[in-house]
């Protein structure tokens, strides 16, 4: 792991002539979506524009990445749903990742009081060093790696386009989810579960009803306040074996499976809260969701159990 910006901060390379800078949030999400003004929330609360979500990278790195990763992602963003829906995974994943672990490696450079120089910076070296599984995974971006069993947890819907340019991302380091909502595309994700969390949440037969519909926006962040919520119950940390070959080099890594109680219990007015902070866009109030006897609204289901139309809502 690298932490100073004399190095690129994937293979942890000095810099010289072949300096490059990564766009933790690629440029042609950037482009597509009208970014480069737009500002992003930081961990301490403050933002900064896209455009400066900028960290050092070597030649070789940045070019495998934009192969490997960023041009087939492109395409099929472009091309909508039904093209995204076919990429592997594990380039979903592995996407996902650098944009998260590039945020916080970005932190490592920002002051967390920008009026006070000497203040420490937002994201800490010590910090970062407890991502050293996230980085690995990073790492596997550029140099080949197996994974037996999947680290991650990630569930693609159909979400109907009720604007021009649809995006939006929240992305929890602590928790370790990652939601985006780009064009026709609704992605939720945990980074780091070994599985669990989809697994759970495809144990009901609903969900896979819902992978077959065009979900309202609002129905999308349902969901993603839904898995956010049940993600920060999980009580156990995942556990990984990493494997190299005979030349010491990076090679595989087996996720293994947590057994047992794994979840703290699920609590409603706890969950409401944080379904009123992923419905903020909507104007929707704690006070809007929560009601008498522990029961929480959802634009998902009518009261026979039956899926909620809202294709006529827009915005």
């Amino acid at each position: 792991m690298t932490f100073s910006y004399d190095r690129c901060f994937i293979c942890g390379k000095k810099l010289g002539e072949d300096a490059t800078v990564e766009h933790v949030y690629p440029k042609w999400i950037q482009n597509d979506f009208d970014l480069w003004n737009q500002k992003l929330f930081l961990l301490n609360g403050t933002n900064i524009k896209y455009r400066n979500l900028v960290i050092p990278c070597c030649f070789e790195c940045n070019e495998i990445m934009s192969r490997k990763l960023e041009n087939p992602i492109k395409k099929a963003v472009r091309e909508g749903y039904t093209e995204f829906i076919k990429i592997d995974k594990k380039m979903v994943f592995q996407w996902l990742n650098k944009m998260s672990y590039g945020l916080l490696f970005k932190e490592l450079s920002l002051k967390s009081d920008l009026r006070n120089p000497n203040s420490e910076t937002i994201y800490t070296e010590e910090n970062l060093r407890k991502h050293k599984m996230q980085y690995l995974f990073l790492r596997s971006t550029v140099k080949e790696t197996e994974y037996i069993n999947k680290p991650w947890s990630i569930l693609v819907f159909k979400v109907k386009e009720i604007r021009e340019k649809q995006y939006w991302v929240f992305d929890s380091p602590y928790v370790k989810t990652f939601f985006m909502l780009i064009n026709d595309i609704g992605i939720m994700a945990h980074l780091m579960d070994n599985g669990c969390n989809q697994e759970f949440f495809m144990q009901f037969p609903d969900m896979a009803e819902l992978l077959e519909k065009e979900l309202h926006p609002i129905q999308f962040y349902e969901l993603c306040a839904r898995f956010h919520y049940k993600a920060s119950l999980l009580n156990r940390n995942p556990y990984f074996v990493n494997i190299f070959d005979k030349n010491n080099q990076f090679d595989a890594i087996i996720s293994h499976e947590m057994g047992g109680i794994i979840y703290d219990e699920w609590e409603q007015k706890k969950y409401a809260k944080v379904l009123a902070f992923f419905l903020e866009p909507w104007k929707i109030m704690f006070e809007d969701l929560y009601f008498e006897q522990d029961r929480v609204m959802t634009y998902l289901r009518n009261e026979d159990g039956t899926f909620k139309d809202l294709s006529h809502l827009e915005e």
